[in-house]
């Protein structure tokens, strides 16, 4: 089925502050975010009846706390666990609930706070403790206690290291990937780290975390939210905004090889096989009517360096291997060969889940994006190392 012949588009984007502590709570931060995509969209909040998100309390806001304070009145809700790997399933089931007649007008919400800003208040230091350290495994993320790797970075930085011994890359490829977020931040005035320079030189100034990762080959922890509104194609008609389509969709490809966070099939690492890797046709470009060349740009969820290097070769826009030549070759800005994440992604515009990368990808779709705007966009993807991914068409 092709969600582009369903007309379910996103007709309003708003956002609140960005930035490391904010002295702001969850549900205030939403408020901001959710008031500037009301308004952005002409549509009021009588007119919102479907309401889907991903990070609830601690970190984000549960459903029921914001309706209530918001006054709203809703009958579709869909609320998912507060991993940061949601964005394209709380996305597509927004667009499936305006497809099927559940909502007229859905609002997709992420809020995201830290240990150390409002979290502090909590009583507890663990950010990432208050939810997924809760699953018996325990650990930043959870699931990690078969292996004996208890954070994200650790285990991330164990499959870069395995692709760099397989496939020879090294520091210099790592070190492009980051500074490249970095560019691409220097041109959005709401990236957290839009003035803080990072070259390949100074970023072997940067201490090393878990070899091979140094501080800039992470994303942020930061505070912020953002808020979509979706509607038909029918409703949008009557909307002050060029309607974006949400044009395809394929969701979390999981079994063993798959498992490992932040990888790929074929590097051997976790429960995985060790082979050679080609590339699945990917259902998302079937579903949205469109193939992997007309992509005008690439968005990632981009929690650290290696994860480019694992979508460029899951998706097909390079072999087994090449995707640090590729990027040394084409690069990533905005107007290069194929722009990623010119919002400057998780590591420095801020780390909220890959909502804000879809909200770039509206603006792009608009022409709104100013200095790092992508010329003639008319087909962006949104891509996890997880398999799934969206297409975003104008």
């Amino acid at each position: 089925m092709k969600l582009a012949t369903q007309e379910a588009c996103i007709v309003g984007i708003g956002q609140s502050d960005f930035g490391f502590s904010l002295g702001k709570s969850p549900l205030r931060l939403q408020a901001e975010a959710f008031n500037a995509a009301l308004a952005d969209s002409g549509l009021s909040r009588g007119d919102v009846d479907g309401f889907v998100t991903a990070h609830g309390a601690p970190r984000g806001v549960d459903y029921e706390e914001f309706i209530s304070a918001m006054g709203l009145d809703i009958r579709y809700v869909d609320q998912a666990w507060s991993h940061g790997r949601w964005a394209t399933g709380v996305t597509t089931s927004a667009a499936l609930a305006v497809m099927a007649g559940l909502a007229d007008v859905v609002a997709v919400c992420n809020t995201t706070s830290t240990a150390r800003g409002y979290q502090r208040h909590l009583g507890t230091p663990a950010g990432y403790g208050l939810d997924e350290g809760l699953r018996d495994f325990g650990g930043g993320h959870g699931e990690w206690g078969t292996t004996g790797i208890d954070t994200p970075g650790s285990a991330t930085a164990l499959v870069a290291k395995r692709y760099m011994e397989k496939y020879g890359a090294g520091s210099d490829d790592l070190a492009r990937i980051a500074s490249g977020y970095r560019r691409n931040a220097q041109l959005n005035p709401k990236a957290i780290l839009r003035d803080k320079e990072l070259t390949l030189e100074n970023y072997y100034d940067e201490p090393i975390i878990a070899a091979p990762f140094r501080r800039s080959d992470y994303a942020l922890a930061n505070e912020g939210s953002n808020v979509m509104i979706i509607t038909s194609v029918e409703r949008a008609r009557d909307l002050p905004n060029k309607p974006v389509a949400i044009a395809g969709a394929q969701s979390i490809r999981a079994n063993r090889d798959n498992y490992v966070l932040f990888s790929r099939p074929g590097l051997g690492v976790g429960f995985g096989g060790d082979f050679p890797f080609i590339a699945d046709r990917q259902p998302v470009y079937d579903h949205a009517g469109v193939s992997q060349s007309d992509v005008d740009g690439l968005y990632i969820y981009d929690s650290f360096s290696s994860n480019l290097w694992m979508l460029l070769e899951q998706f097909g826009f390079c072999a087994d291997g090449e995707a640090p030549a590729w990027v040394a070759e084409h690069g990533m800005a905005p107007d290069g060969v194929l722009p990623i994440n010119t919002n400057g992604g998780l590591q420095s515009e801020g780390h909220y889940s890959g909502y804000a990368h879809l909200v770039e990808m509206v603006r792009q779709l608009r022409g709104t994006a100013g200095p790092r705007q992508i010329a003639d966009a008319e087909i962006l993807q949104w891509a996890a190392p997880w398999g799934d991914s969206l297409i975003l068409t104008a």
